[in-house]
């Protein structure tokens, strides 16, 4: 048994390199890229509203779902936790057969409510007061915060507890594609711009000449690097991403050996100095492996503001577009980059925009299949190019599909060729399978799917013409016996 199924691979591998090879007992399938947008989980855009669905536009390519919340939303008081915000838009994301994606955020100070619980000062945890302005319903008004020190020590131990019973109830939940590590800084970006005693760029209420003009405070890397274990060490299954904007805590959060812990979120994409903050360029230079973390974990960029802003400063989004891709990105957020917003003010540009719809994240464009039967066994076998620049981060498995001449599913086999492994570039597998002694597949045709494991998202579907509409791609019908 072992010597045919050698003699299977061998024959299929050469195949490959020559059609030829295949003879008239093989049923091949060949197929036709489509340059369509594909909605396929886990590429492309995220979206952070569930009117963005609802437009349902053709043109973008919302692939996930991306939120930032806060503290304060998630345990208003102490040990009482309001889940809804989270259960909420996992169903919005789900019924759209989309992951979720979120940030917790522990300041912000554009926000009207504080975005760390009162009761956790009442405690004893120190903080600054900071007056802004905010505009609501057309009116300005005067808004006082409480801006968290990061270093305090009744801050970060009932924040660590937070972060525990928030991993406790989400770590592993199949509907999530990835935690974006935050809590620390402004936004929970990992910078303390705008946070006092920088609290001159949100002072609206205080002229330019009276503003103070102090740098942002930096809390010492072991103080950081605490906040990264937090995640580290509670999120074991669900993946995570780090801003990029501390780039000590960032080096620490990848790890000095084997795969990379986290993945990248890079924002103020196509800025006129976006590209100076990044891999090669100090201080990223002293991060060696930053390089190569989207072959393990994924990229999520965004853009520095709304689309029309930055065309009418004249930075080059082209340029911006094609970072992006050249950096492997997975996701680009659209928040506060809205594509849609380019369609009437900018057409060309919403034309190129169609870069990042088609080749962010994986892009399998099949080129051939083909099907043998060896008595109570097929040999499968495709060859085809992942044109996207990333590969697949979420859990999806290849399965081969057979059912009968009026679409009745026989039965699916896990096969074990890894789509996930399909960095950018030519894929090809040859593989065999055992039939159900008991299955009658007189007829019977055969296919490709890629399936989400646990079963949540929907199916990833192949760049083809021929893709049916469950995304399944079809090779034919299963020949005779030999």
């Amino acid at each position: 048994m072992e010597t045919r199924a050698a003699s299977v691979t061998a024959c299929l591998a050469a195949a490959f390199a020559a059609c030829a090879a295949f003879g008239s007992e093989w049923t091949i399938a060949r197929y036709t890229e489509s340059m369509d947008v594909i909605r396929n989980p886990g590429q492309g855009w995220t979206s952070g509203t569930k009117w963005q669905f609802v437009r349902k536009d053709p043109d973008v390519n919302y692939g996930q779902v991306y939120i930032r919340t806060s503290w304060t939303a998630l345990e208003p008081e102490e040990g009482k936790y309001n889940w809804k915000e989270l259960d909420g838009m996992l169903k919005v994301a789900e019924s759209q057969g989309l992951p979720l994606s979120l940030r917790i955020m522990c300041a912000c100070i554009k926000a009207k409510n504080p975005s760390t619980p009162q009761w956790v000062f009442d405690k004893g945890a120190k903080g600054d007061k900071i007056v802004i302005q905010l505009e609501e319903k057309g009116q300005t008004n005067d808004v006082t915060q409480i801006s968290p020190r990061f270093d305090d020590p009744i801050f970060m131990r009932e924040h660590k507890r937070f972060i525990e019973a928030l991993a406790k109830r989400y770590d592993g939940d199949p509907r999530i594609a990835g935690i974006d590590i935050g809590s620390y800084g402004h936004w929970g970006e990992w910078h303390c711009h705008g946070l006092p005693p920088d609290t001159n760029r949100y002072m609206t209420a205080v002229p330019p000449e009276k503003r103070p003009h102090t740098k942002p405070l930096v809390y010492p890397f072991e103080i950081r690097r605490q906040y990264a274990d937090w995640y580290l060490d509670n999120f074991k299954k669900t993946p995570l991403v780090f801003m990029t904007d501390d780039w000590e805590t960032l080096k620490y959060a990848i790890g000095e050996a084997g795969p990379s812990r986290v993945g990248l979120r890079r924002d103020g994409v196509g800025s006129p100095w976006h590209a100076t903050r990044w891999i090669g360029n100090p201080p990223y230079d002293q991060i060696p492996k930053m390089g190569d973390v989207w072959k393990d974990r994924p990229v999520w960029f965004e853009f520095f503001g709304h689309a029309p802003d930055m065309v009418k400063k004249g930075w080059d989004v082209p340029a911006a577009i094609d970072f992006m891709l050249t950096n492997h990105v997975t996701v680009v957020n659209t928040i506060p980059f809205s594509p849609w917003e380019l369609k009437d003010f900018d057409p060309d540009l919403f034309k190129q925009l169609k870069k990042l719809d088609l080749y962010a994240g994986a892009r399998l464009v099949p080129k051939k299949g083909a099907v043998k039967r060896f008595g109570k066994a097929v040999a499968v076998a495709l060859s085809g190019e992942n044109k996207g620049v990333a590969r697949i981060h979420l859990p999806y498995s290849l399965q081969a599909v057979v059912t009968r001449p009026n679409g009745q599913e026989l039965f699916a086999a896990d096969l074990a060729a890894d789509p996930r492994s399909w960095l950018p570039g030519p894929f090809k597998f040859a593989e065999k399978i055992e039939l159900p002694q008991s299955a009658d597949v007189e007829g019977a045709r055969i296919s490709f799917r890629l399936r989400h494991r646990p079963g949540v998202l929907r199916n990833f579907r192949f760049a083809a013409k021929e893709t049916a509409p469950d995304g399944s791609l079809p090779i034919g019908p299963i020949p005779d016996g030999e």
